[in-house]
C-alpha cells in the first residue's frame, strides 16, 4: 500500500477549506501584536561616556601608589556607588517610582534602579612589554533608562557625578593608607632601633674593657706594660747593685775613720771641728785650695741639714710636676699615665721629705761622707720600694687586660650580633623612610589629581528617541507569528478531521485505485464565491499592509511622543 503524499495541491486546497480558521487566528495576533506596538510606553535612554585618562608625570619620576587595574577599580567603585543607601538618596531626591513606592520595599526599589542602570566598558587590543597581545579598559559608559527623558538624563548626571567623586576619594584614600602604613612600620622600626641601641650600650658597658674594637689596643697595652714591668725589674736590680756598692764605701769609709783615728792627724767629726780645720787651712791656702773648698761644702751641708743630692731630687721633682700638668691637658684624671706620674710626684716628695725635716739621719754619724753614703743608701731602699710598688700595680694591670683580651672572642659574637641587628633594623628603617616619602609625594599626586584619573568625555544628553519598545520589530514579529499560528490551527484541524477527500485517500484506504474519477464541476456560484473571497482577502491584506506602511514610516517617533504625553498625563509615569 503506497503512502499517501500530499502535494502542494493538496495543501491549497486545505487552505482554501480551512480559510476562516486560518485567517481568523493570524488576525487576531496580527492586531494583537499592533496594538502591543502602539500600547507599550517609550523608553528613554540617556548614556555618558567618561575617559580614563594616564597619569601626567612620567611614572620614571613619581610612581602612583595606586596599582590595581582600571577594570577593577570600576567595578569597585560600582558596587561603592550602588549601595541601597545611595541609591534610596537619589530615589528620593529624583521622586523616581513615586507611584510604586507604596508597592515596593527600599530593596526593590533599589533593585529596580539597578536593572535601569548600565555600565559598559570600552575596551581596546594593546600590546604589552612582553609583546602579547591584551585588553585594557580606555573608557567607559554610564546609562540610566527611564519613560522620561529629562529624568533618565539627570539621573545619569549624578551617577557620573558619584563615579567620578567616588574614584578621587578612593585612590586619595589608598595613597593615604599606604603613607600612614609605611610612617606606622617606620616608627616601629624606629622603636627597635632605640631598643637595640639600648641594649648595646648596657653591653658595652658591661664588657667596656673587653670589645672588640679594643683588642688591638688591649695587646698593645699589655705590650707596653710588659715592657715597663721588665724596665722595673732591670731598675730595682740596679737599685740592688747600687745598694751594694754603697755598703761596700761605707765599710771602706767606716775603715778609714778607724785608721785616722789611730794615727796623730785626727779628721773631724762635728760642725765645730770642720769651722776650725776650715779656718786653719784658710791661714795657710787661697779659698780655691781643693781642701778648703771640700771643707767649706761639708761645713754648708751640716749647716743646711740636706744630703748632697737634694738639689738633684728637687729637680727630678720639679720635671715630674711638670710632666704631670702637661698630662692632666691631654688625658683625664683616671687615665693610667696621669695616675703614673702622680705616683712619681708623691714618691719625689716622699723621698725628699725626710731630708728637709731631719738635719741628719743619724745622730751618731756625724762624718760627711758616712752621711752622704747613708742618704744614698736610703733613697735607694725609697725608690725600690716605689718600684716594687709600681710593678704590683702593673701586674695587677696586665692580669686585668690579660682578661679583657681572653674574653674578647666570647663578648665578640654577642656584640656583632646585636649590630647586625642594628644595622639591619636601621637599612629597613631607612628603606621604609624612604619609601614613605615616595608614598608621600604619590598622595599629593592623588590630591592634586595628577595621576590616572576619570574624565568626562560626553557628558548625558537629552534623548530625543526611545531606545525600547523596537515597534517595528514588535509589528514584525506579530505579522510572521500570526502566519505561522494561522496556517498551524488551519492544518491542525485538517488533521482532526476524519472526511475522505480525493481519489488518493480513497485509494489508500480501500487499497485500491478506483475505476473512473469524475472532477467537480463548478457552476457560476462557486466561481462567484471565489471572487468574492479574493476580494474580501486582498481587501484585508492591503489594509492591513497600508496600517503597518503608515505606522512604521509615519507615526513610528510621532506616537512614541504622543504616547508618553497620554501616559504622562495620565499619571501613570
Amino acid at each position: 500500500m503506497e503512502e499517501n503524499v500530499k502535494t502542494l495541491k493538496d495543501y491549497l486546497q486545505i487552505a482554501r477549506r480551512r480559510k476562516y480558521i486560518i485567517v481568523i487566528p493570524a488576525l487576531i495576533l496580527l492586531l494583537a501584536s499592533i496594538a502591543v506596538a502602539l500600547i507599550l510606553p517609550p523608553v528613554y535612554q540617556s548614556q555618558a561616556t567618561i575617559l580614563i585618562e594616564q597619569q601626567q608625570i612620567p611614572t620614571d619620576l613619581v610612581k602612583s601608589t595606586v596599582t590595581s587595574y582600571a577594570d577593577e577599580r570600576i567595578s569597585l567603585i560600582q558596587q561603592r556607588v550602588m549601595t541601597i543607601d545611595n541609591l534610596t538618596k537619589i530615589i528620593d531626591k529624583f521622586g523616581l517610582y513615586s507611584k510604586q513606592k507604596e508597592k515596593l520595599t527600599v530593596a526593590e526599589q533599589a533593585e529596580q534602579f539597578r536593572m535601569s542602570a548600565h555600565l559598559e566598558l570600552v575596551n581596546a587590543d594593546v600590546i604589552s612589554q612582553g609583546g602579547r597581545m591584551s585588553k585594557a579598559t580606555l573608557a567607559f559608559k554610564l546609562s540610566f533608562d527611564d519613560k522620561d527623558p529629562q529624568l533618565a538624563q539627570k539621573v545619569t548626571n549624578e551617577l557620573v557625578t558619584l563615579f567620578l567623586n567616588e574614584n578621587v576619594r578612593n585612590r586619595t584614600e589608598r595613597a593615604e593608607e599606604t603613607t600612614v602604613f609605611l610612617e606606622e612600620e617606620a616608627q616601629k622600626f624606629k622603636v627597635e632601633i632605640q631598643k637595640i641601641e639600648n641594649e648595646l650600650a648596657e653591653y658595652k658597658e658591661k664588657y667596656k674593657g673587653s670589645l672588640p674594637e679594643l683588642l688591638s689596643s688591649n695587646l698593645s697595652m699589655i705590650s707596653r706594660i710588659e715592657s715597663e714591668i721588665q724596665q722595673l725589674g732591670l731598675q730595682e736590680k740596679m737599685l740592688d747593685e747600687r745598694k751594694i756598692s754603697l755598703k761596700s764605701q761605707m765599710a771602706i769609709a767606716g775603715q778609714g775613720l778607724l785608721a785616722s783615728s789611730g794615727s796623730d792627724a785626727r779628721a773631724p767629726s762635728s760642725l765645730a771641728e770642720l769651722k776650725l780645720e776650715q779656718a786653719r787651712l784658710l791661714s795657710k791656702y787661697s779659698a780655691t785650695h781643693p781642701d778648703v773648698v771640700r771643707i767649706k761644702r761639708q761645713v754648708e751641708i751640716l749647716e743646711s741639714g740636706q744630703n748632697p743630692e737634694q738639689p738633684e731630687a728637687n729637680a727630678e721633682l720639679q720635671e715630674a710636676r711638670q710632666e704631670l700638668t702637661k698630662l692632666r691637658q691631654q688625658y683625664s684624671d683616671n687615665h693610667p699615665d696621669i695616675k703614673v706620674a702622680q705616683r712619681k710626684v708623691a714618691e719625689l716628695t716622699g723621698s725628699a721629705s725626710p731630708s728637709a725635716t731631719k738635719k741628719l739621719p743619724d745622730q751618731s754619724i756625724n762624718n760627711p761622707a758616712l752621711l752622704q753614703i747613708k742618704s744614698e743608701m736610703d733613697v735607694a731602699e725609697i725608690q725600690q720600694a716605689s718600684i716594687r710598688t709600681h710593678r704590683a700595680e702593673m701586674q695587677e694591670k696586665l692580669k686585668s687586660l690579660e682578661m679583657n683580651v681572653g674574653q674578647t672572642h666570647q663578648v665578640e659574637r654577642g656584640y656583632y650580633e646585636l649590630m647586625r641587628d642594628l644595622d639591619n633594623n636601621k637599612a629597613k628603617y631607612n628603606e621604609l623612610k624612604a619609601k614613605q616619602l615616595e608614598a608621600k609625594l604619590a598622595q599629593t599626586l592623588e590630591e592634586e589629581q595628577k595621576a590616572e584619573k576619570f574624565s568626562l568625555l560626553e557628558p548625558p544628553l537629552l534623548p530625543n528617541k526611545p531606545i525600547k519598545p523596537n515597534r517595528l520589530k514588535i509589528l514584525f514579529m506579530g505579522f510572521i507569528v500570526s502566519i505561522g499560528a494561522g496556517l498551524g490551527v488551519g492544518y491542525l484541524r485538517e488533521m482532526m478531521d476524519g472526511s475522505i477527500r480525493g481519489h488518493r485517500s480513497l485509494a489508500h484506504i480501500v487499497g485500491m485505485e478506483p475505476l473512473v474519477v469524475v472532477p467537480y464541476i463548478e457552476n457560476q456560484e462557486d466561481r462567484d464565491r471565489t471572487r468574492k473571497n479574493i476580494i474580501s482577502f486582498s481587501v484585508i491584506a492591503g489594509v492591513l499592509l497600508l496600517g503597518m506602511i503608515v505606522a512604521i514610516h509615519t507615526l513610528y517617533m510621532p506616537l512614541d511622543i504622543l504616547w508618553y504625553k497620554t501616559w504622562n498625563r495620565l499619571g501613570l509615569i
